[in-house]
């Protein structure tokens, strides 16, 4: 009887967790769907056969493994810029310094790379990667001071140190750190003990991208399943409620910057020590930025950031292949993400609204 009375609530328990899951499932699709379908109007008005381009899309997306891995390896980088976002927007905290930090991230990791020398290769990539983590993370600190000692907003002075971290970054590769044999600002390659292994033979694919993985399942345990994690939820649900209830609100803003800059810099440093094998100026397509709208697409949800990373990754490269072999431009590409954007924040938007309605109408009946 007592094993009923148990197995009754648990049932009940699992039920409202899928039935959460499958809702924002279909909310996410709803939003992709809605996104390709302003693409597809754009193209008709362009007089272009949509459904030839976006098959010639999947195609320079997906069409053999060499084009899956380099899709998946150009996820990695939106990975782990879509998880820093995640940590520092559950928090209520907007870091848009991600780019700046993606920079910085990727000098260190850089710099270890190529420094260093005579280190056994899993040694001396851990290293890298670490210096990533660290330089990203320490970068947030300036920010995170104004916000504790002055109470100033992150949002701005976040968005002022990017600009700072790219130069400062450009200057390191233009003069002091400058490969003098290349054609253009970059640092020297770096080691071989200092490259991640890739794991097809002529693809980019490499073992960045089961780390991305790994660290997108580790914030999730983070976030969900630990009190500190929990503390941070609760900040950025009510920063009011959690500092009446005796939370620690300025070390839960100071442990999501730091973590969001340490997430975003090691999203770099794969990119460097996989990729590239070398720092060079303007390596970043915008990869910061596009880590807050995958966020935002991904409800700022650590497992939901994987499928939109993919998704936002295999839009760029799918993009090229389709204005090839359709005619219809890349820009169409722009205009899905934008479109994409658009209705994720209308619905954010009806979802605030929605809550104020409520608290209004059970303020009116109290």
């Amino acid at each position: 009887m007592i094993t009923k009375k148990i197995a009754l609530p648990l049932k009940q328990a699992i039920r409202n967790i899928f039935s959460e899951i499958l809702t924002q499932f279909m909310n996410y699709l709803l939003i992709l769907i809605l996104g390709l379908v302003i693409g597809a109007v754009v193209m008709l008005f362009s007089g272009k056969d949509p459904i030839t381009a976006y098959a010639a899309l999947w195609k320079g997306a997906f069409g053999n493994w060499y084009k899956l891995a380099d899709t998946l390896d150009r996820s990695t980088v939106l990975i782990l810029a879509g998880l820093a976002a995640a940590v520092a927007f559950r928090t209520s905290v907007f870091n848009l310094g991600l780019e700046g930090q993606l920079y910085i991230g990727a000098m260190a990791a850089a710099i270890v790379g190529f420094e260093v020398t005579g280190l056994p290769k899993v040694i001396h990539i851990t290293l890298c990667l670490l210096a990533g983590i660290i330089a990203g993370g320490l970068w947030t600190l300036p920010v995170t001071y104004l916000r504790q000692r002055w109470n100033i907003p992150v949002m701005v002075p976040s968005l002022m140190l990017n600009y700072i971290g790219i130069l400062f970054t450009g200057y390191l590769v233009s003069f002091p750190f400058k490969d003098p044999t290349a054609t253009m600002a970059g640092t020297p390659v770096l080691e071989s003990t200092a490259r991640l292994p890739k794991f097809i033979p002529g693809s980019t694919i490499n073992i960045g991208f089961i780390i991305a993985i790994v660290v997108a399942i580790l914030v999730y345990w983070f976030l969900f399943k630990t009190k500190i994690g929990y503390e941070l939820r609760i900040v950025g649900f009510n920063p009011s409620f959690a500092a009446s209830s005796g939370m620690p609100v300025k070390r839960s803003v100071f442990l999501a910057m730091l973590i969001s800059g340490g997430l975003v810099g090691l999203g770099g440093a794969c990119m460097i020590t996989g990729f590239f094998g070398r720092f060079l100026s303007s390596f970043s397509a915008g990869y910061g930025w596009d880590g807050m709208m995958i966020s935002l697409l991904a409800q700022n949800h650590p497992l939901g950031v994987l499928p939109a990373s993919i998704f936002y990754a295999a839009l760029a490269n799918g993009a090229l292949t389709m204005q090839s072999q359709t005619g219809v431009s890349q820009q169409v590409v722009g205009m899905v993400k934008g479109a994409l954007m658009f209705f994720v924040t209308a619905q954010l938007f009806l979802n605030y609204f929605r809550g104020r309605i409520r608290k209004w109408k059970l303020t009116s009946a109290e």
